[in-house]
């Protein structure tokens, strides 16, 4: 795709993000089981390519297990895959620390002008440092914000992201296993969910929580896995 095609449709979908009814789509019961990638701006190989190779990526996800895999096959028989197991919990908000290979993501971020599509950044980056400002400026002058007593100002990042870690990731050549290899400790993403419906799901996946690094998934449901 060409940089004013990404920039397209980045704006397609950040409408459709403004649109999500869901408070808390990352506890939503439809989450689980598969996905297949359709867009992303992903680096490979999440975005389904390995080596010289194309496939289609896809996605299972265990809600009860608390664990995922990414999967990708190549050609009509499969006859190369590659599956990344994982597992998942609530996002505190916290952010993670840039072991390397940033570079490659931050340069995948498609950035436009948010005025022209009128779309919000994800909940909770925002209004954290505008609520800092905020109530800075009225303790400046001897004042509080009654609008905000008794309430909890801890943005509920659990609501929609989720922190997964990586664990093995295993090639295979004809359903036979080529390479396993053990992600180091700690190895985690951040995933915020943006969209979801019964048949489609939209996350903004980063290195680090940052949204200055977030790539953005275009997911279908996909029942054969």
């Amino acid at each position: 795709t060409t940089a004013d095609q990404r920039s397209l449709i980045e704006s397609k979908i950040r409408v459709l993000e403004g649109a999500c009814p869901l408070v808390a789509p990352a506890r939503d019961s439809r989450m689980a089981g598969g996905w297949e990638v359709l867009y992303t701006t992903a680096p490979p190989p999440s975005n389904g390519q390995l080596g010289p190779f194309v496939g289609v990526a896809k996605q299972f996800i265990d809600l009860e297990g608390g664990g995922y895999s990414n999967i990708l096959q190549v050609g009509e028989n499969n006859w190369l895959s590659a599956v990344l197991d994982a597992s998942w919990e609530e996002w505190d908000g916290s952010l993670l620390v840039d072991k390397g290979g940033g570079e490659k993501w931050r340069e995948a971020v498609v950035e436009i002008d948010d005025d022209e599509d009128g779309s919000a950044g994800v909940a909770g980056e925002n209004d954290a440092s505008s609520n800092n400002a905020f109530d800075g400026l009225m303790n400046m002058f001897g004042g509080q914000n009654k609008a905000k007593e008794g309430t909890d100002k801890t943005p509920d990042y659990g609501a929609k992201s989720w922190k997964v870690d990586f664990k093995t990731i295993t090639i295979s050549l004809f359903g036979f296993p080529l390479l396993s290899k053990t992600f180091p400790e700690d190895t985690a993403r951040v995933w915020k969910m943006t969209y979801l419906d019964d048949d489609t799901r939209i996350v903004r996946a980063g290195r680090t929580g940052k949204a200055s690094d977030d790539v953005v998934f275009y997911m279908v449901r996909d029942d054969s896995l």
